[in-house]
């Protein structure tokens, strides 16, 4: 479809246009949804966990499926684009979200008991994929596994929410109300553009990376990653502006869960075929995923919640992993 897309001087501004696009997708998708999520009486950290997280990741769950049904180039793209986005969640959501965060009290606070349910899951979610990697292939069981992890999320999720309905003494007003039938035109026709724009964004970069003779990895790592999470992070800081830290913190941890095991998950049982991986080219970045996850993770369990000067930290953090792309990039 995007064969016209020949050199960088077309590339870098179908790269800008599409990322735009989809995130002007992702932020209709993430609204139909959240009214949905409304509707259906979810309570807030939940619903930043499922309806606003699949909301804002469809971008790095197209990727994947755009790289192994379109591109063949899963590991370089599928998940190199899903790593570099969870790093980016992980750490500059969180960041962006205490710098908006508009709350009584000046600190971020997110519930202990919604920090511990996310990073234990999204753990687990690394830690799998680490073991396949380390192994040297992935394939529809590994994908099975992977989505078997999102469903024991999910029913935590379902179990949290019953208990919610059950205690709640007052319910979220709607401010829009929408029927399920023009819910569901949105969700098919965002979809669809940010399907399309995806498609768009991967052959952009491919052709930056064979003109700056840079490794497709490299590229997908750090400019795909960061188009597919810049709706999170508009949806993170909505959150946190209207007040409600656990809503934003929960999107951004749970969009990384939602990433790994149904964004790669899926892919890999679509795939249905062994594919191989190298624990050499993926390494350093199992190190920053943990060393992403543990900062924040440790940041947000604070008793007294997490103060603007913490977002420099997280800041360094992800100012290193950026480091350690450029001279993976110089010498590779």
């Amino acid at each position: 479809m995007f064969e016209w897309i020949t050199n960088i001087w077309i590339a870098l501004p179908v790269l800008v246009v599409m990322s735009y696009l989809v995130s002007v997708a992702s932020d209709k998708l993430g609204d139909v949804l959240h009214i949905t999520g409304l509707k259906l009486n979810i309570p807030t950290s939940v619903r930043g966990a499922t309806f606003d997280a699949i909301a804002s990741s469809f971008p790095e769950f197209a990727t994947a499926m755009i790289a192994v049904l379109l591109y063949h180039k899963f590991n370089d793209v599928g998940v190199a684009t899903i790593a570099g986005s969870g790093i980016f969640n992980i750490l500059l959501i969180p960041l962006v979200s205490i710098l908006a965060f508009k709350g009584i009290d000046l600190n971020l606070k997110v519930k202990a008991q919604y920090v511990y349910r996310d990073m234990i899951f999204y753990l687990i979610s690394i830690v799998t994929l680490f073991i396949f990697t380390y192994i040297g292939y992935f394939n529809i069981y590994t994908g099975l596994i992977l989505l078997l992890i999102y469903s024991a999320y999910i029913y935590v999720l379902y179990l949290q929410t019953k208990d919610f309905r059950n205690n709640q003494e007052e319910q979220e007003e709607l401010e829009e109300d929408m029927s399920y039938l023009l819910i569901t035109f949105w969700i098919v026709v965002a979809m669809a553009i940010i399907w399309i724009s995806i498609d768009a964004i991967i052959a952009s970069a491919l052709v930056i990376s064979n003109t700056i003779h840079v490794p497709p990895f490299i590229v997908s790592v750090v400019v795909i990653a960061a188009a597919t999470s810049i709706p999170d992070t508009l949806l993170s800081v909505k959150s946190a502006k209207k007040g409600d830290a656990d809503g934003a913190i929960s999107n951004a941890v749970g969009s990384n869960i939602f990433d790994i095991c149904v964004g790669l998950g899926i892919p890999m049982v679509i795939a249905g075929r062994t594919i191989e991986v190298q624990l050499s080219q993926n390494a350093g970045m199992f190190g920053f995923l943990l060393i992403s996850m543990f900062t924040t993770g440790i940041l947000l369990l604070k008793k007294k919640g997490m103060h603007k000067k913490d977002a420099g930290i997280m800041g360094i953090v992800y100012l290193l992993f950026i480091v350690y792309v450029v001279i993976k990039a110089i010498n590779g």
